[in-house]
């Protein structure tokens, strides 16, 4: 089943405002699996939400200053995947700038996400983690 206008506007506007937990709630089946492909400290496969904000989006969000953007520079809808292409923009706490470019792919099952596969600058993640 096709994914519908109004949804993609709806995910694309939670995603200009990092508003990840509100995506998750409203978005996500019951059985979902977030996969961060590459080689960072935060890669890996989460199919439980509370992990995955314990894990990844409360440690980016504890390494940077409030007003996390992101920038859509492009979508796509194919069937049931919406594919979506970004680039973050928000200051560390100490100052420096973590602009990293992401391409997140949606696939869904019926009108619910079931799972995300995202790629993004993994030296990047670990320099804003590790120091």
């Amino acid at each position: 089943m096709p994914i519908d206008n109004q949804t993609t506007q709806a995910i694309v506007k939670l995603l200009k405002n990092c508003q990840f937990k509100e995506l998750c709630d409203t978005y996500f089946g019951n059985e979902f699996m977030w996969i961060i492909k590459g080689t960072s400290i935060l890669s890996g496969i989460y199919s439980d939400q509370d992990v995955f904000f314990e894990k990844v989006i409360n440690r980016l969000k504890d390494a940077v200053l409030p007003g996390w953007k992101m920038h859509i520079l492009d979508a796509y809808v194919a069937g049931n995947v919406f594919i979506v292409e970004m680039r973050g923009e928000v200051k560390t706490k100490r100052g420096r700038n973590y602009n990293n470019e992401y391409c997140w792919i949606f696939k869904f099952d019926g009108k619910k996400i079931a799972s995300v596969t995202a790629y993004y600058d993994s030296l990047l993640v670990n320099q804003t983690l590790q120091g």
